[in-house]
């Protein structure tokens, strides 16, 4: 699902920012170790980004305009798409909840 080629330019433009991927997996792109989630759309080039929960409203709303700007800049689009919260499960994975 996820090109390799995608996931570097996306390694890149977060770089620019001082952001960092933290893990990828099938169509999720965890940013900031957690505190954002890109989300591969059915579109090519194309992203939703939630904000986890946890994370501090303003300061985690100007950084977000910041993904979508760089982003933009690179050919992507990103649509902002609310928030998740991650829980842990018993068996030591975690659960994710979009709202």
């Amino acid at each position: 699902m996820m090109e390799q080629r995608s996931l570097g330019k996306i390694t890149a433009l977060l770089a620019d920012l001082d952001l960092e991927v933290t893990y990828a997996y099938d169509d999720l792109v965890f940013v900031q170790h957690s505190a954002f989630l890109l989300q591969f759309a059915d579109e090519p080039m194309t992203f939703k980004l939630f904000i986890n929960t946890e994370c501090d409203p303003a300061e985690s709303s100007q950084i977000a305009a910041d993904i979508v700007l760089a982003f933009d800049k690179g050919d992507f689009t990103v649509t902002p798409a609310g928030r998740f919260i991650l829980t842990p499960n018993e068996d030591q994975t975690l659960n994710i909840a979009f709202r």
